[in-house]
């Protein structure tokens, strides 16, 4: 049965926003310390650290925040290393959100400008040269600015050398699968062959649910001592957790409301997304209903009338029906998991992975 959907409570909501202060508080000092280099290279040291700092404090820092949670439920003794790991996990993800929006070419982020999209404004202020183009490319730069500190930072944990090379390899295998799952999502966007549902769930897998959940999970394990057993068991529940994310990504790309999501509706549809409700809506449209999905799906910024007609069709066929019963079973094995993971570990924690739970099903945003 589909745990009930209610809102994020305090116990959750307390955990992540003191876990969010803290790795805020790390970045402070470690900007402060890396920047006194910076500041001797050229104009973009003062630049790029407060830029990315803005960017990175804007959002939840949820991944951050798991961290520290499975460290600590499982009696970890590396706090310090839990919040630096954590602020490193921000930092990669939001290299990975600006490089994101370059390639989608989404100007807005969290309703503020996008980073290359700052730059942007401030190369036409200057009077540059192609000014759009130099924006994006310093967009990319600033992206990979991102990536390198934070492997400063994993590089630099005082837990003991073997648990560190463990960590750093953990990282960098899932985020290189990120990187394919995303080369995965790009070119299907621009391709028109059929992508089956196999390979939808496989980018789901590798590009969000492994990297927002499960490699998270399973850093506070590692800093935490926890054995390979614990790290797979959590890795599979953080796959769940990531189809189930994915998925509301998807539901809010369409029926979503601008003003929360911080970015445009019908963004997927403008790139022609494959996503899982694309996959299945083609597979049973026909006639001219599907001759206007074709020309809505990766033309020109839908209008209204398009994504009225697109939502429409997507209720009509059963689209969402048969979204929503594979969402059904999803949450189910996600309750099993966590039911099993929890066990021994007290109710606090059971609680507060239900309630993450219920989060991902519940959000708006």
């Amino acid at each position: 049965m589909k745990p009930p959907i209610r809102a994020i409570l305090p116990s959750m909501l307390a955990f992540l926003a003191e876990t969010k202060k803290a790795m805020l508080g790390f970045l402070d000092d470690f900007f402060t310390e890396v920047g006194e280099d910076y500041g001797k290279i050229n104009r973009w040291g003062p630049d790029t650290l407060p830029r990315l700092r803005d960017f990175l404090s804007g959002g939840k820092m949820i991944r951050g925040g798991l961290v520290r949670f499975t460290h600590d439920m499982h009696r970890g003794l590396a706090l310090g290393d839990a919040v630096a790991a954590g602020a490193a996990m921000e930092l990669f993800q939001s290299a990975f959100l600006i490089h994101d929006d370059i390639m989608d070419r989404d100007l807005v982020r969290r309703g503020k400008p996008s980073v290359h999209a700052q730059y942007r404004s401030l190369c036409a202020a200057e009077g540059l040269r192609d000014a759009d183009r130099v924006g994006e490319a310093l967009g990319i730069c600033a992206g990979d600015i991102a990536i390198f500190l934070a492997f400063e930072i994993l590089a630099s944990l005082r837990s003991d050398p073997g648990t560190a090379c463990r960590l750093l390899r953990l990282f960098s295998r899932e985020l290189q699968y990120v990187g394919l799952a995303q080369m995965a999502d790009v070119h299907n966007g621009a391709s028109d062959r059929p992508i089956s549902r196999e390979e939808t769930l496989a980018m789901y897998r590798y590009k969000t649910g492994r990297y927002t959940f499960s490699l998270p999970f399973a850093a506070g394990l590692v800093l935490a001592g926890a054995g390979e057993a614990a790290v797979d068991d959590f890795t599979r529940l953080g796959e769940t957790l990531g189809l189930l994310f994915q998925i509301k990504d998807d539901e809010l790309g369409i029926w979503g409301r601008e003003a929360e999501l911080g970015k445009p509706v019908g963004s997927d549809v403008a790139e022609n997304k494959k996503t899982l409700y694309r996959e299945i809506l083609f597979r049973r449209a026909a006639g001219p209903a599907r001759d206007r999905l074709a020309a809505v799906f990766g033309g020109p910024a839908p209008s209204a009338a398009d994504l009225d007609f697109v939502r429409e069709q997507l209720e009509t066929s059963g689209v969402r029906g048969e979204v929503a019963a594979l969402v059904d079973g999803l949450s189910a094995e996600a309750g099993r998991l966590i039911t099993s993971l929890a066990a021994g570990k007290g109710e606090p924690w059971r609680e507060m992975l239900e309630e993450l739970l219920a989060f991902n099903l519940g959000r708006t945003k």
